[in-house]
């Protein structure tokens, strides 16, 4: 239920479930750096983010990876490894969101790192990583490194059947390339992520596509 809470965006809800559920665990006996205890003070630290109480997140994250740094010392089980990965994911976006880029970057590459190692994680994630850390390095300046994560989430997404967020990849490749006024490139390529726009009658994605096009146009 608590999960199910947190997916629909009910914070208060799934905060006060997911308290229930650790004090309930600490009564049974379990020691605090339990995985499992663990696991729901990360998403305790998740809602506090969602809910724009960004102290108590970052104080939450810290805890969560320094407690299972040490029991993955102690048992390097997978299944911690990607409990780690994902604290590191939504770390890196408190950062972002708190307008610290370069420091919200490498969480999320090192997340990167770690996801892509892991058997049961899913093609489709690792795009939208690799996506998503690309745009951070456009934000900050990195045209070139953002355009080498573009490219890989665009690489991987194409073994993806109906990867929906495609036709956008390929608009942010082309906006890339329009920084380094490479301007042949830009127009192919925002010219593919209209098509696939079309496609898939994502009109936000077509959209943004005629933006960029339009963008090109004007610089010739």
């Amino acid at each position: 239920m608590a999960n199910l809470a947190l997916e629909r965006e009910q914070y208060s809800k799934a905060k006060q479930l997911f308290v229930a559920v650790s004090q309930r665990l600490l009564a049974d006996g379990t020691a605090e750096d339990d995985p499992r205890l663990i696991h729901i003070s990360a998403k305790l630290a998740r809602i506090s983010h969602m809910q724009h109480e960004y102290t108590t997140a970052q104080l939450g994250y810290d805890w969560c990876l320094e407690k299972l740094s040490a029991v993955i010392d102690r048992d390097p089980n997978e299944n911690f490894k990607q409990l780690q990965a994902m604290i590191e994911d939504w770390y890196g976006r408190l950062f972002i969101d708190c307008d610290k880029s370069e420091l919200g970057l490498k969480y999320l590459k090192s997340s990167y790192e770690k996801m892509k190692n892991i058997k049961d994680i899913g093609q489709d994630h690792l795009v939208i990583q690799l996506n998503d850390i690309g745009t951070v390095c456009d934000k900050i300046g990195a045209v070139d490194e953002s355009i080498k994560y573009f490219k890989e989430a665009i690489d991987m997404g194409k073994t993806i059947e109906d990867m929906p967020d495609l036709g956008a990849m390929y608009v942010n490749l082309g906006r890339a390339y329009m920084k380094k006024n490479l301007l042949d490139f830009a127009r192919k390529t925002c010219g593919y992520g209209w098509k696939l726009g079309v496609m898939a009658k994502n009109n936000d994605i077509k959209s943004e596509a005629e933006l960029c096009l339009k963008e090109i146009k004007n610089m010739v």
